[in-house]
């Protein structure tokens, strides 16, 4: 039932992101949350350096007791007849623990994560997922139509790293991120300036703006992508490849054709400490044909042993 309930979830995630092209498209308010499964967690607001209120859910470490383990995902939104009663969030019961931030991409928002926080939080790991300006229940923000990122995101990725820093269940020496395509790079560009960061995994990794205009551009005619022009370039996973020192992860698809692999490649042969690189036959960049989707169970496999490599979890329960 469960791996039913996770397939049919990043299905639904994947189709949400299988568009053309990537541009921005948040969806506002949440169809489904964690409680709906019954799944533990704590709502929380993050507030931005220029005070703006972000949403966010912070999962602890916990197994699957009392979760809807078959509907993960798989029901968006849950009947109202099939929903689990809520579960008290308390701290006093939780102990610090490797903490991941999972951050969406250009589209939907945070509650098609919950699959891949379920992945991790019944394996040893926290969890926390949040949404950008504008997306979700964060503060209203304009998501102009071919722009391929907000510059500001990376303020909303630092304040979200800072308020999962000083929870009292997080290690602060034992903190993770994942990205997938815009917010691979938007990981990326936080290992690269932050001292804090242990590892992170990254799937779809464009090299540069301009990389990525070239390859998304003939794919819609009808459509002007540009890039935001303060977004910092030495931050983009081209330039600021051969300064990350950290463990890093890059998976992609060996038929992606918005982020191709070859973008990978070049980012991880500029990469200058540990690495992994994994294209994964037959996977493209999203929908049906997604790497979570062609080989499910090897990539969390992978993902979970990438992070407790560098979390020095041996021993520990995953």
């Amino acid at each position: 039932m469960r791996s039913l309930a996770v397939f049919s979830s990043v299905l639904l995630l994947m189709s949400l992101l299988a568009h053309p092209v990537q541009a921005l498209r948040p969806e506002i308010g949440y169809r489904v949350t964690p409680g709906d499964y019954g799944i533990i967690f704590d709502q929380v607001t993050v507030v931005t350096s220029d005070s703006l209120s972000l949403r966010g859910w912070f999962f602890p470490a916990q197994d699957t007791s009392g979760i809807a383990n078959d509907l993960v995902g798989r029901m968006i939104p849950v009947p109202a007849e099939l929903k689990r009663k809520a579960r008290a969030y308390t701290v006093a019961r939780m102990h610090q623990a490797p903490t991941i931030l999972i951050c969406g991409g250009d589209a939907g928002n945070m509650s098609y994560l919950i699959s891949y926080a379920y992945e991790l939080f019944t394996r040893g790991f926290n969890i926390f997922t949040f949404d950008w300006r504008g997306f979700g229940d964060s503060a209203p923000w304009p998501a102009p139509r071919d722009q391929l990122v907000c510059t500001e995101f990376l303020s909303d990725y630092d304040a979200a790293i800072r308020c999962v820093r000083a929870r009292p269940e997080t290690d602060p020496t034992r903190i993770g991120l994942v990205g997938f395509s815009t917010g691979g790079y938007l990981s990326f560009a936080m290992i690269a300036t932050r001292d804090d960061v242990v590892a992170v995994v990254v799937g779809a990794m464009p090299t540069s703006f301009d990389d990525l205009i070239r390859v998304i551009a003939p794919l819609d005619s009808t459509r002007h992508f540009y890039a935001p022009k303060d977004y910092p370039r030495e931050l983009l996973p081209v330039s600021a490849a051969s300064k990350v020192s950290r463990p890093v992860f890059l998976i992609v698809g060996e038929n992606d054709n918005r982020t191709p692999a070859w973008m990978s490649q070049k980012v991880y042969d500029l990469l200058k400490g540990p690495r992994e690189l994994w294209i994964v036959p037959g996977a493209g960049h999203g929908g049906e044909l997604a790497p979570e989707l062609v080989a499910h169970e090897e990539f969390w496999n992978k993902t979970r042993s990438f992070f407790a490599k560098y979390f020095g979890m041996a021993g520990e329960r995953r």
